[in-house]
């Protein structure tokens, strides 16, 4: 698989000099896999969470017809009076 040439901006750049003089990161390349795993786990996370509120969607929906719900300023009034 051909990879295009990895261009990263002066920030960028700096954050992995900072991270490999550091010691916690041995290399470049390693600095680049950890993030790529990080951004695995965002976007897996990101599509559980998108088929999770589709299912509770579906869920409302199939539970029938919406009723109506009580105004922020009705249930105010309602906590108001029980005081």
């Amino acid at each position: 698989m051909k990879h295009d040439r990895i261009v990263l901006d002066d920030r960028q750049t700096d954050m992995i000099e900072r991270l490999v003089r550091s010691g916690r990161f041995n290399s470049t390349t390693e600095v680049i896999g950890y993030s790529l795993d990080l951004l695995e786990q965002r976007e897996a996370d990101a599509d559980r969470f998108l088929s999770d509120l589709e299912q509770e969607v579906t869920r409302g929906l199939d539970s029938g017809p919406a009723s109506g719900m009580e105004t922020a300023e009705e249930l105010i009034a309602q906590f108001r009076e029980r005081r």
